[in-house]
């Protein structure tokens, strides 16, 4: 189904919600410096269980169409950033819709990728512990109070525990040839997704971002984009949430029953990404700890190199 989002940032393939490469967000990221942030590499999207070979080979393609920029990215590298439960639930769906030994469906999926040129890695940003019934609603009740504190509160979390998750990534990005490089044979872009692409991957973006020199306003609205990569899917996601266990029990704590209207609104804050959420972050990631490169070295683990690699790989003139 088109979705009529513009083209770029945007990117149209099937069964995959929210595709797009973040550089070329808001007519292209700039720093306060005037650089501008690689465009073909930083690519963000929602869960992709439900994308074939077509639609990877599309994602593929769109390394090749970024040739004009000077790259030829032949391949993608596929951050994983799922915990294992949300692994096991989405294979168990596609299982159980096409009635397969689930061992078979790994196999076939993997082969799919792999065929296309994609490799996958599993970065989960919680631990496993993490993800208990009583974690699950605590987390999830965060996103759905009107003030944006729940939100920071949940980046928050996600910037404490994802520091092993984000190093895999950053590592990644600092052994990526410089854009002036040649020749450019085997430049890899990142599709870095979460379950929605929203909230793991956007304070992911915002931290990136951040650290590249680029202004809060510009990160914040590319985080916003969030909204209408993901408004075409609302009618299909909202019955299923305000169902979902840890719904039920937030309506029941926190809004004493309340309407079905008054329900309806909580799920739609859920599925949103504000502006003022990742305003927020932003200020509380500074708070925290000071600054991105900072948190990128405290909590990531990079030395000098790493750092100075990431600016050099991922930022370029004009």
């Amino acid at each position: 189904m088109e979705t009529g989002l513009p083209s770029p940032p945007f990117y149209h393939v099937p069964n995959l919600n929210n595709l797009r490469d973040a550089a070329l967000a808001c007519g292209g990221l700039k720093t306060l410096d005037g650089e501008r942030v690689r465009p073909g590499v930083l690519f963000r999207s929602a869960e992709v269980s439900k994308v074939d070979g077509e639609g990877w080979s599309r994602i593929v393609e769109l390394g090749v169409s970024l040739a004009w920029l000077g790259l030829s990215c032949r391949r993608r590298l596929f951050f994983w950033e799922w915990s294992k439960q949300e692994v096991d639930r989405g294979l168990a769906g596609i299982t159980n819709e096409e009635g397969k030994d689930a061992e078979d469906v790994v196999q076939g999926w993997e082969a799919t990728l792999k065929s296309a040129g994609v490799v996958r890695s599993w970065v989960p940003v919680f631990r496993e512990a993490d993800y208990s019934p009583e974690k699950l609603a605590e987390r999830y009740m965060k996103y759905l109070g009107k003030s944006t504190e729940g939100f920071v509160s949940a980046y928050h979390d996600i910037l404490s525990d994802g520091g092993p998750a984000f190093r895999t990534i950053l590592l990644y990005l600092a052994n990526l040839p410089p854009p002036d490089a040649e020749p450019q044979e085997k430049c890899l872009g990142a599709l870095i997704h979460c379950t929605a692409g929203k909230d793991r991957t956007g304070i992911f973006f915002g931290l990136l971002f951040s650290f590249l020199g680029v202004p809060d306003a510009q990160i914040a609205d590319e985080y916003q984009l969030t909204e209408p990569g993901l408004s075409h899917i609302y009618d299909a996601v909202l019955p299923r949430l305000v169902a979902s266990p840890a719904f039920v029990r937030y309506q029941r704590e926190k809004l004493q029953g309340g309407s079905e209207e008054e329900g309806r609104k909580a799920a739609l804050r859920m599925l949103g990404a504000k502006r003022e959420s990742m305003l927020g972050a932003l200020e509380m990631l500074r708070g925290q700890w000071g600054s991105s490169e900072k948190y990128m070295r405290e909590v990531c683990g990079l030395g000098d190199g790493e750092v100075e690699a990431l600016r050099r790989n991922l930022l370029v003139h004009g």
